[in-house]
């Protein structure tokens, strides 16, 4: 359940509370055999790839789930876009695989030194370039979480 959501809960009561905090919901209907069973809470998944010249969006790409050998996985599609966030983002970085809250700014500044160099960051911290993301109703991000995948 971890590599999917983005973070480890410790017990189905704390996945769901937890998939409620990043504004997720459960599916109502069986998943189809279109996405093989996956993303079944629906998650939006965007791959990072760096920040905007002004260093206050990120630049990403959306991505569609799809089957793998043994799990599924989010796979990137579409051109890169420009992700702007809300006034009060609340932004979320792995460390080792629980999640920790950080400003948007390091998050980002995280973002971009894992572009020049991926082992830019000591552990326990990651380059894990998935983040799973809420939206308001302009588009702008309310909520960004770095993706744990194996």
């Amino acid at each position: 359940m971890s590599r999917h959501f983005g973070f480890v809960a410790a017990g189905v009561a704390s996945a769901a509370l937890a998939l409620t905090a990043f504004g997720a919901t459960a599916a109502s209907a069986a998943p189809s055999a279109g996405d093989c069973g996956g993303n079944p809470y629906h998650l939006r998944v965007v791959q990072a790839i760096d920040v905007s010249a002004s260093g206050k969006s990120l630049i990403g790409q959306n991505t569609k789930y799809t089957c793998g050998d043994d799990d599924g996985q989010f796979i990137p599609v579409g051109k890169p876009k420009k992700f702007t966030f809300a006034p009060g983002a609340k932004a979320f970085l792995l460390n080792r695989v629980h999640d920790q809250q950080v400003s948007v700014t390091d998050l980002l500044q995280r973002v971009h030194a894992c572009k020049a160099n991926p082992g830019a960051v000591q552990y326990p911290a990651s380059c894990r370039s998935q983040y799973v993301i809420t939206v308001n109703k302009t588009g702008a991000i309310t909520t960004i979480a770095q993706r744990y995948q194996p």
